[in-house]
């Protein structure tokens, strides 16, 4: 595969995992696509190619679907050295020239969501399954109580 092939194949990695990402945190907040769609201004088609990688988020719409979704634009890219490693090394290997005092490592910036851990995404849908309002608020009390927090 010539190297303008293989670019393509990591740009479209990269767009597919953005939009899995995307898909992970609308589902974790019960939102439908048309919900979404209306909230950022496109067609429920849209968010279905957004979420399935055919067609890129641009930065301002990545912004504004951040916002509706409550999450740092970061949220997106979270764990995409682990997940397609392939395509961190192949940019960074374009761009090693780079460097300098003004280069950002990975190390040196953390970003530990929560949300990303499987036990908050299974506590979080638990909790809201629960119709009983009062049986969640006493839910919460009790985690609360527990941690000391809030």
């Amino acid at each position: 595969m010539d190297d303008k092939c293989s670019k393509e194949l990591d740009v479209y990695l990269l767009d597919e995992y953005v939009g899995k990402r995307l898909k992970l945190r609308r589902v974790m907040l019960h939102m439908s696509q048309d919900e979404l769609a209306s909230m950022i201004g496109v067609t429920f088609q849209q968010v279905q190619k957004y979420e399935s990688g055919a067609n890129r988020v641009s930065a301002s719409r990545l912004f504004i679907i951040s916002k509706v979704l409550q999450v740092d634009v970061g949220f997106f890219f979270y764990g995409l050295e682990k997940e397609i490693p392939q395509v961190v090394d192949a940019f960074s290997n374009s761009f090693e020239h780079i460097g300098g005092e003004n280069h950002v490592s990975e190390e040196s910036v953390e970003f530990d969501d929560p949300m990303n851990n499987t036990e908050t995404l299974r506590l979080v849908n638990a909790y809201w399954r629960l119709n009983d309002a009062e049986k969640r608020q006493k839910i919460l009390d009790f985690i609360v109580s527990m941690t000391g927090s809030l």
